[in-house]
């Protein structure tokens, strides 16, 4: 009775640590690949699960290898395990012959340990490993703060999580020890994701309070659970070449002195004796070396705390840094590279100041590593989405409201602006000073103040004065407005350029504003076009007036001119006929016939003809006269 209720024992905790091995797998790779995978996962999101894998798959190689050795012991032996699967039955030829194979040429591998030795190393190992990937991954990353409301979600959801780890490490704690000390073996690794759900609840509570050292604390945990993590990853890879005890005294090889400290109380020397005693021979309390060690460690111990203090004293300022030495609370000066020597902490302090280092703050939008938004291309590539500075928006732009005036009517206007300030602390000890004591946020003092002036300038002027202004103009106009502002604050940051990247519309009004540019234009070109053909048309008329007028008084003037000629001519006739009668008469008569027959042939009748036919003058060509009337000279 009593051995089928240990049994019946036995199995139910078998089933539980079951259970618990598969819960502690399912959320440790679920946090390991399934959240960072996400796209949609927030950064403080992946950090966080990032380090809850970790914390949860150290206890899970705990867990696997125990159970799998647990099995072990209740199966017995490996050669006792083999028996004849088939049941009397007769085996298909393929398997049979797999099972004859494995008889023959692969007997070794069925003589092997597998369930006992290989299996569970092999699984602590490779859970182990995944617990540093997973602590390696979320020391690189960056601990985002996350929102207000993230880390109070958070933090709760972690203390509610500690009850069940706490239930379960005092459940293992409990347990009488059955002679193999795996009981007090898990609850040494229930600790690991104890510890870690405390911690980072606590770091979730400081960030959501706004309180520092959030990062130090979770990140001091991760280490001391991946130095436990790389104990296992050694201790597993030790045992594959140490001999391992009988099966019926074999115990789960997964265990961690490291996990054995987290418990809140003061280690017990005679333990660590007696365990060291039993596993490598050596008795620790009979060792002169030990005993020396121990009754010097006080004063080395205190030595070496006395040094550590004086070398606060000694500073290495490397090329390119600088920092204000402050002691008892005033700044003694500015200490420049090289090695200096002064009041150890805390009497004197060190503010480090950056030395000639430039800075780019992002004024419109929110800061952006130029770097890291585009992807990697050659010189021969596409230019990167970046350089489109048309209607792109970036991540940089911001948008303001500038005033507009429309019809007579007052209104406003969107625009978007992407614009950078370079600045740096100033070279001279009186701006390093400035910028330690007065300026907790240098990047965040020039934004502030870049805002405000960009919302002033955009309140005065429209949204044409703002596109049309000379660029060149305007940033050295705004870069002295800056510098003058910084300077009235007694800041020491020295203002280098002001970059504009873009001014435009916004790219939802890319269209619209597009149109309307369009239609402006093509309206101008329409005036200009009107204009130019009227021009054209004025032009050729007064050409064609001038023209008329001048046929008009040329013509005039050409008849006046031979109505005066007429006119003398008559005159002239007048008088000679007045003098000759009727000889001018003849005289004009016989001229006009000269005149009229000088370009004409002349043909002369004789007296042959008829005298009824009256004498005359005969206008016609000879030859044509000979060749109608026939030649005289044949009659």
């Amino acid at each position: 009775m009593a051995n089928k209720r240990g049994r019946a024992e036995r199995i139910r905790r078998s089933h539980l640590e079951t259970a618990v091995a598969a819960l502690f797998l399912a959320v440790g790779g679920g946090a390991l690949f399934v959240v960072p995978l996400a796209g949609s996962a927030p950064p403080a999101l992946r950090h966080l699960s990032l380090y809850m894998a970790g914390f949860c798959l150290v206890p899970a190689a705990g867990f696997w290898a125990a159970i799998l050795i647990g099995h072990a012991r209740r199966a017995g032996p490996p050669g006792r395990r083999t028996g004849p699967a088939s049941g009397g039955r007769k085996l298909p030829r393929p398997i049979a012959r797999l099972r004859d194979l494995a008889a023959t040429g692969g007997g070794w591998l069925l003589a092997r340990d597998w369930l006992g030795a290989w299996l569970p190393l092999t699984a602590a190992f490779l859970l182990s490993l995944l617990a540093l990937y997973a602590f390696s991954r979320g020391w690189r990353m960056a601990a985002p703060g996350g929102g207000a409301r993230f880390n109070q979600f958070a933090g709760m959801a972690l203390l509610l999580a500690c009850f069940p780890l706490l239930v379960l490490e005092r459940g293992y704690a409990g347990l009488p020890d059955d002679g193999l000390g795996e009981s007090r073996r898990l609850a040494d690794l229930c600790r690991v994701p104890l510890m870690g759900a405390l911690v980072l609840a606590l770091a979730a509570g400081l960030r959501w309070l706004g309180l520092p050292y959030a990062s130090l604390i979770e990140n001091a945990a991760a280490a001391i659970a991946a130095l436990v993590a790389l104990e296992i990853t050694l201790r597993m890879a030790a045992f594959l070449f140490l001999p391992l005890p009988p099966l019926s005294r074999r115990a789960s090889p997964v265990y961690s002195v490291v996990a054995g400290l987290i418990e809140p109380r003061i280690p017990d020397i005679r333990s660590l004796n007696a365990s060291v005693r039993s596993q490598f021979g050596i008795d620790l309390a009979r060792s002169w070396s030990l005993g020396f060690i121990r009754r010097a460690a006080p004063v080395l111990v205190l030595g070496m705390v006395i040094l550590s203090w004086l070398l606060t004293g000694v500073t290495a300022i490397g090329t390119g840094e600088r920092a204000v030495y402050q002691s008892f609370g005033n700044p003694r000066g500015v200490l420049h590279p090289g090695l200096h020597l002064h009041l150890p902490w805390p009497f004197g302090t060190l503010r480090p100041v950056p030395f000639g280092q430039v800075e780019k703050v992002a004024v419109a939008g929110g800061e952006e590593d130029a770097g890291a938004a585009d992807d990697e291309r050659g010189t021969d590539g596409p230019a990167p989405r970046s350089a489109d500075r048309i209607w792109d928006s970036s991540r940089q732009e911001a948008g303001y409201v500038v005033a507009s005036k429309t019809d007579g009517q007052q209104g406003f206007e969107a625009i978007d602006i992407d614009i950078n300030v370079v600045y740096r602390i100033g070279l001279s000890d009186g701006d390093a000073i400035e910028a330690a004591y007065r300026m907790a946020s240098p990047g965040g003092t020039v934004k502030a103040i870049a805002q405000q002036l960009l919302a002033h300038y955009f309140a005065r002027n429209t949204l044409p004065e703002v596109l049309g202004e000379n660029r060149q103009a305007y940033v050295h106009r705004f870069q002295g407005t800056l510098q003058q502002r910084l300077d009235q604050l007694n800041s020491g940051i020295e203002v280098l350029a002001v970059v504009v990247e873009a001014i435009h519309p916004p790219p939802k009004a890319a269209g619209s504003y597009q149109a309307v540019q369009a239609s402006a234009i093509e309206a101008g070109t329409k005036v200009n076009t009107a204009r130019a053909e009227a021009v054209r048309v004025m032009k050729m008329a007064a050409l064609v007036a001038n023209a008329t007028r001048n046929d008009a008084q040329s013509e005039a003037a050409e008849r006046l001119s031979r109505s005066h000629v007429d006119a003398l001519r008559f005159g002239g006739e007048r008088a000679g006929y007045t003098a000759g009668g009727a000889s001018f008469l003849l005289e004009q008569r016989l001229d006009s016939v000269i005149r009229g027959l000088s370009d004409k042939g002349l043909i002369i009748v004789d007296h042959r003809i008829a005298p009824a036919d009256v004498p005359g003058f005969d206008m016609r060509n000879a030859r044509a006269a000979q060749s109608r009337f026939g030649d005289p000279g044949a009659d």
